[in-house]
């Protein structure tokens, strides 16, 4: 039996393109990039403190795909579409752009 992972442009994981909210685990630290929402969803977010240029904190996942986010000692629950349209970058990433 073959227990070699399968190889190919199909299986590999991207390690660079948009990366979004519900993708990341709890005790995740990442930037807010932008949030692709009609307006007024986006303004309520914006309400709430969340827009480009904040650092947020994944404190839980949800099973179906929400999270909780902390953003100073402010928790904001999220449905999973909505963490699906908030596009994310790690610190790391953003020190990378800031030296190029």
């Amino acid at each position: 039996m073959d227990t070699t992972p399968p190889t190919g442009p199909d299986t590999a994981t991207p390690t660079r393109g948009p990366r979004t909210l519900a993708g990341c685990r709890a005790g995740d630290t990442v930037i807010v990039d932008g949030i692709d929402l009609d307006e007024r969803h986006r303004f309520r977010l914006m309400e709430l403190g969340l827009r480009a240029g904040v650092i947020i904190r994944v404190v839980q996942r949800s099973g179906f795909g929400g999270r909780v986010v902390a953003r100073g000692p402010e928790r904001i629950a999220l449905d999973g579409g909505t963490a699906r349209a908030i596009s994310v970058r790690t610190p790391d990433d953003a020190e990378q752009e800031m030296t190029r």
